[in-house]
């Protein structure tokens, strides 16, 4: 079985695919909504319809990374919504298939998933972002009972976005704050460019109760903001702990994780909210 499945509320469900990344499908009264759709490896729109016996009509992803994008063709004849400024990094990461199959296999090793699970023909083809609708900082989907708001989020991305759900008073951080964020890629903001998207992320924070992400534990306090925000003050005045550090990805400067970590993540400190970041993405 590649995907697993938790109601998280009655109308949002996490699925979680080989990659353990999330999913979440979002249950309104008059349509569903996918936010993402996974490391592109299995039919997750067979499973839920066959699974959970619901259909999908609109898809909204977060950004264009291959783990978050590369089930998207299988949604192809549907609406689907992600930020302009990452219609480029989607091409890099998803289109190209040849490419993706590395990304995949890497993405799998790094997270100790057996490979006898994974085969170059269980990868999906990729979808171009020519397939995409423009998404917009501000843009509701009201899905009849609950609603949907796109909050413009560059850091992780260009394109990244944060998902609010009004009624239920969640905020879907995804990859854009979290454990360990990574400012890594040419595709990635400057720590003091971050630093500001956090602190518009402050200004919705009467709005929200409850945060969720797509890796891990997908949930965190609601401290993790402050901590984060934090983070990048100490790093921008040379303050972190500056830990040498690798990058899941090949990068062409030095990388440094800014809080100390124990094997499993967790910062030493007690404290959860991470950045890892090259040298050039300080200022």
């Amino acid at each position: 079985m590649k995907f697993t499945h938790e109601f998280i509320t009655d109308r949002i469900v996490r699925i979680r695919d080989l990659s353990y990344t999330a999913m979440y499908l979002v249950l309104g009264d008059r349509k569903n909504v996918l936010l993402d759709t996974g490391i592109g490896i299995g039919d997750s729109r067979k499973y839920i319809k066959d699974v959970l016996d619901k259909d999908v009509d609109e898809v909204i992803l977060t950004h264009g990374h291959l783990d978050h994008a590369s089930g998207a063709i299988l949604y192809q004849d549907l609406p689907i919504y992600m930020h302009e400024n990452d219609r480029d990094l989607m091409n890099e990461h998803v289109f190209n298939k040849e490419n993706r199959i590395d990304y995949t296999r890497n993405t799998l090793s790094m997270i100790k998933v057996d490979h006898e699970d994974f085969t170059e023909e269980d990868v999906l083809d990729g979808l171009s972002s020519d397939h995409t609708l423009p998404l917009k900082d501000g843009d509701e989907f009201d899905l009849g009972g609950i609603t949907l708001q796109a909050i413009h989020t560059p850091g992780h991305t260009q394109g990244m976005t944060m998902i609010l759900f009004k009624e239920d008073r969640i905020i879907l951080f995804g990859d854009g704050c979290g454990v360990g964020v990574l400012l890594v890629e040419d595709c990635c903001s400057t720590v003091e460019e971050y630093r500001k998207t956090l602190l518009k992320v402050k200004t919705y924070e009467d709005r929200y109760d409850r945060i969720i992400r797509n890796h891990g534990t997908c949930e965190s306090p609601k401290e993790l903001l402050d901590n984060v925000i934090d983070v990048c003050s100490d790093i921008l005045e040379g303050k972190d702990d500056h830990i040498p550090s690798s990058a899941p990805i090949s990068c062409d400067y030095p990388v440094f994780m800014a809080k100390e970590t124990d094997s499993n993540r967790r910062r030493l400190d007690g404290k959860e909210g991470n950045i890892i970041y090259a040298e050039n993405k300080i200022r």
